[in-house]
């Protein structure tokens, strides 16, 4: 039988290794050259991409850019939804924004001509994109304006056009600058305070005074509730929690920051009240839930 082995061998190797390096002149003349070699390779490539990058340029200048048939004919200006802006006319875009009507549509930058129009009052944002052969398309969304803002201590008067500043929906301010604006602002209602800081009433920023903002959601409850004769004329912040409301129809109405649904809903019920009396009511305090305080002409 074969024995069983109880032991085994280790064997090691070691592998030396000898690292010469040899130089002379003809060595490194060799090695130069093969580096020049490739410096030159290297700057041939960058000079054949450049080459291409400028003759691409060159084409694109003389085939677009400065080609008569690309010439801008025309400037199409709409909404959102396609239809035509309400404020923004085309001679208004082109003052403003010094578009050049004689370039070519591939002359103009589109990015640059939206940020100018977006930069406008009236404007929130816009988008500009070209259509072949000559038409520039202008997409704009438009700040539609609900109320005045007046107050006397930062010099902010109601319905100017010129130290005036009205606000859209969301409170923003901002100026009544083009003259379709000012046409269909001109009667539109003004929220009033007093004294104001600077930071509380800022173009191109959302309200901050607390009154201001309780007195815009005044207007626009009322837009949703009353009739056009029980619409506001103006909305004053008396103080901390009261409003004070002049109607259309010249009713001065004491109302508080809340429940301001209910408030309107009862000044209806009393100018209809006074209606079918065949009185006219003057003053009324609609903040009592029972028994309100109200006086006649």
């Amino acid at each position: 039988m074969f024995s069983r082995r109880t032991s085994s061998r280790t064997r090691k190797s070691r592998e030396r290794m000898l690292h010469l390096k040899v130089s002379s002149p003809r060595i490194v003349y060799f090695d130069c050259l093969k580096f020049a070699g490739r410096f030159v390779k290297l700057g041939l490539v960058l000079a054949i991409m450049v080459g291409v990058g400028v003759g691409l340029g060159y084409g694109w200048q003389k085939l677009f850019v400065e080609n008569d048939e690309f010439v801008i004919s025309r400037v199409e200006i709409f909404g959102p939804g396609g239809e035509e802006p309400r404020f923004l006319t085309h001679e208004r875009m082109v003052n403003k924004t010094g578009l050049d009507l004689g370039k070519t549509i591939f002359a103009v930058e589109s990015d640059e001509l939206a940020e100018s129009l977006s930069a406008l009052p009236e404007v929130t944002s816009a988008r500009v994109s070209r259509r072949l052969p000559g038409t520039l398309k202008v997409e704009v969304e438009e700040r539609q304006p609900v109320a005045w803002v007046a107050c006397r201590s930062l010099g902010i008067r109601e319905r100017d056009r010129n130290k005036g500043l009205l606000l859209d929906r969301e409170g923003v301010p901002f100026r009544c600058e083009s003259q379709k604006l000012w046409e269909f602002s001109e009667q539109l209602p003004v929220v009033i305070v007093k004294e104001a800081r600077v930071d509380e009433i800022r173009e191109g920023v959302a309200l901050e005074h607390k009154g201001l903002k309780h007195a815009l959601a005044l207007i626009l409850r009322a837009q949703d509730l009353l009739d056009l004769t029980e619409q506001p004329l103006w909305v004053l912040v008396k103080d901390e929690i009261f409003l004070e409301m002049k109607t259309r129809g010249g009713v001065v109405a004491t109302l508080s920051y809340y429940d301001q649904e209910r408030q309107l809903e009862q000044l209806v019920k009393v100018t209809t009240h006074a209606r079918r009396q065949g009185r006219e009511l003057a003053q009324v305090n609609l903040i009592p839930r029972r028994y309100v305080p109200v006086h006649y002409r």
